[in-house]
């Protein structure tokens, strides 16, 4: 049933984003073309400009949309009035948001694979070839540097932190939209509301964090820390990936526990 749910979703996605994904490539290819032009004419300086700009706002246009494709989603198939054929599925809730999570961040890949593709048509060329010549001298000299191993295990590191970063992004605001059907009147303030809390936490609890650190740096506490990181920069790069996973796992899995326990215990459907 999972893979029949996550079907559907995918299907949702594609509909609804079927006709921007070729648009960005045509914008893309055309603005290629312009680049093309004698710029020593105003109109095509200006043609050449409006065309850029233009592939700018399409790709970020298709990025915001995919987010708010998936809150959209999540609101209206779990808490709207589509919610009272969706809880008669035989599907736990745990595998509802599952299956929402799993898509939505599906799409956003596919929309971010397709900004990467447009950009490299519109960049094609000169521009093309020196920017991955930069980027294979770039790759070359860290490898030299800091060694295979250590580069392969930061590339690892890296992606799980932005597949991590995308997931607990998303089930924030699902636990945000959880908590704000919890209320009779004004569900989308509380929403907001849920969402402003937990931004005033962090920031306070990054404050102090902050400070405690400054403190203890000025009074010479972490002396032997700082030493240690002096001749261990590699693990300690490895040691803030791992601190980073580590955080956003603990912070998904609470708001994943929130939402949860929202559906199970006090859904209150439109």
């Amino acid at each position: 049933m999972v893979k029949k749910l996550l079907k559907h979703e995918l299907i949702y996605y594609f509909r609804s984003f079927g006709l921007f994904l070729p648009i960005v490539l045509v914008i893309a290819v055309m603005a290629r073309v312009f680049q093309c032009f004698d710029d020593s004419y105003i109109i095509n300086q200006i043609i050449i400009s409006s065309s850029s700009g233009m592939l700018l706002v399409s790709c970020a246009a298709l990025l915001v949309l995919s987010s708010v494709a998936g809150i959209v989603r999540f609101y209206k198939n779990m808490f709207s009035a589509e919610g009272y054929l969706t809880f008669t599925l035989p599907v736990t809730n745990a595998e509802h948001i599952f299956v929402k999570l799993v898509a939505a961040m599906i799409c956003e890949f596919v929309c971010l694979l397709v900004v990467l593709v447009a950009a490299a048509i519109s960049l094609s060329g000169e521009e093309y070839t020196l920017f991955w010549q930069r980027i294979r001298y770039i790759t070359g000299m860290l490898a030299e540097n800091i060694g295979p191993v250590h580069m392969i295990g930061y590339t690892l590191e890296w992606v799980l932190l932005v597949l991590l970063s995308l997931a607990s992004t998303m089930l924030l605001i699902y636990s945000c939209i959880a908590i704000g059907q919890t209320a009779k009147k004004n569900r989308i303030i509380k929403a907001i509301g849920a969402y402003f809390v937990y931004y005033i936490i962090t920031q306070v609890v990054s404050t102090i964090v902050t400070i405690t650190i400054m403190v203890l740096a000025m009074s010479n506490s972490l002396n032997g820390i700082l030493q240690w990181v002096a001749f261990h920069p590699y693990a300690t790069l490895h040691m803030g990936f791992c601190g980073m996973i580590l955080l956003l796992t603990g912070l998904s899995a609470a708001f994943w526990a929130i939402t949860q326990h929202i559906m199970s215990k006090k859904l209150n459907l439109e």
